[in-house]
């Protein structure tokens, strides 16, 4: 009998060596999703988000030092794949939408080509006329009209919509146990963003995939997310169930990213909070709790050594304020 988490990560670690020093881009994640489950990873932009994911692939470059005392994905301990191994790995079990669809599609092939690589990769055997049928079927399952006229066209005339769903067309066409989604919706107008969480939503439901949504956008995440991981400086500072992490964070820069978004917690003429400062240089990561130089809440502790994990029921916090409130300190 298959376990039910699908992908299960224990203290991964991606340094990379620079000519200024050891960058430490992702320093400590644990994480698990389970299968047809939807785990969002939220945070600024630099805080690690999008290495972890590509760590979780191998798809870095090899000046990158990843490490983990366990990450398993399957059945399938990662880390100890080969090349080849892990490029299989990235197409049966584990597909990923880049963040930018134009500079994620090659300019010069049409989309025949690009999607249609996909099958020939994964089915060697399929005739020109079977591949293309199923280019055709899988773009109509995202929702792409006029499928077998798009498949002739190039990216660039494309909408940003349509360039979207030819992206998840690829990311599908080797029917993977799981996406990894690196914000979907940036740069999208508004009710096109609100198409592709819908699509994301119901292909999850029709394929019992499951998802690991990057994003910086709460708002993003309260559409589509089970579990929300907040991460900060190369750690995950806050997890839970997207409801209680929602009605109560526990960590402030959670707090702070919620309370960020119009229309979540703040109310129409509300006043928007703003979190002073920028995600400190992963060369030179402050002392203590990595978010204290910007916390409003912050203690002379905060700024000298860095919180231990709370756990407690199904959430987890790094957060001196919270481990007060839980031992009567």
């Amino acid at each position: 009998m298959k376990s039910e988490k699908f992908l299960e990560v224990k203290n991964l670690r991606t340094y990379f060596d620079t000519p200024e020093g050891m960058v430490k881009s992702v320093d400590g994640v644990s994480f698990s999703i389970n299968r047809g489950e939807t785990l969002a990873l939220v945070g600024e932009s630099g805080c690690g988000k999008t290495v972890t994911s590509l760590s979780l692939i191998r798809l870095l470059a090899d000046t990158a030092r990843v490490q983990a005392d366990y990450m398993e994905v399957d059945g399938q301990k990662i880390l100890e794949l080969t090349k080849e191994e892990a490029r299989k790995l990235r197409g049966s079990k584990i597909s990923m939408i880049f963040q930018e669809p134009m500079t994620s599609l090659n300019p010069v092939y049409r989309i025949e080509r690009q999607l249609g690589e996909v099958f020939r990769l994964h089915e060697p055997n399929l005739t020109r006329a079977q591949v293309f049928e199923k280019s055709v079927e899988i773009l109509k399952k995202v929702g792409v009209p006029n499928p077998a006229e798009r498949l002739k066209v190039y990216p660039h005339q494309l909408s940003g919509g349509l360039r979207q769903r030819v992206m998840i067309a690829i990311s599908l066409a080797s029917n993977p146990q799981m996406l990894i989604a690196d914000e979907p919706t940036t740069a999208l107008d508004v009710t096109i963003q609100a198409q592709i969480i819908d699509l994301m939503k119901q292909l999850q439901k029709d394929l019992n995939m499951s998802i690991l949504l990057i994003t910086h956008d709460f708002g993003v995440v309260s559409q589509i997310a089970e579990r929300v991981a907040v991460m900060y400086a190369g750690k995950i500072v806050e997890e839970g169930p997207l409801e209680q992490i929602f009605e109560d964070p526990w960590h402030p820069y959670t707090k702070l990213l919620i309370l960020s978004i119009p229309g979540i917690k703040v109310t129409r003429g509300g006043r928007l909070e703003s979190i002073s400062g920028t995600v400190p240089n992963p060369l030179h990561f402050p002392e203590g709790c990595r978010f204290a130089p910007r916390c409003p809440y912050a203690m002379d502790i905060c700024h000298k050594q860095a919180p231990e994990e709370l756990v407690v029921g199904n959430r987890r916090v790094s957060c001196f304020l919270k481990r007060g409130e839980n031992t009567n300190e």
